[in-house]
């Protein structure tokens, strides 16, 4: 997974509409990251590189699209862009403008979108890894 932020002397300055969405995982090599959700989502990575961060990742979940049980290693922040998003958690939905944030090593879900879909940025402390509630960890590699 690449960078899509244009980066000058420290500074970086992307929009989400204008880059290309990208998986956290190759389908064809890595299918087993994929068995965790009821379809691939697409990413994005606003970030100068994985290692520096920052760690800005827009998510687009399809319509009613979920993903098993997992959490990060890292604290991470939601912010619902568009769409509506319930992490089966008793928290209830999370719709455009809401904001909602778990500490590193907290397991939430399934993470399921609404019947329109949900577009959200995921705002992690560091590069963050998929830690599957009951299944292996997924180590994000991006290029």
């Amino acid at each position: 997974m690449k960078g899509q932020a244009l980066v000058e002397k420290g500074v970086g300055r992307s929009r989400i509409e204008d880059n290309e969405w990208q998986f956290f995982a190759d389908p064809e090599t890595d299918p087993g990251f994929f068995s965790h959700m009821s379809e691939p989502i697409p990413v994005q990575f606003l970030g100068e590189n994985w290692e520096k961060g920052p760690w800005i990742v827009p998510n687009k979940f399809p319509p009613n699209c979920k993903a098993d049980a997992h959490a990060h290693n890292y604290d991470t922040i939601y912010y619902i862009i568009k769409g509506t998003m319930t992490f089966n958690d008793g928290s209830g939905w999370y719709r455009e403008g809401d904001l909602r944030w778990a500490r590193a090593g907290v397991m939430y879900g399934p993470e399921e979108a609404g019947p329109d879909g949900c577009t959200f940025l995921l705002v992690s402390a560091g590069p963050m890894d998929v830690q599957w509630k009951g299944a292996e960890t997924h180590v994000v590699r991006a290029e």
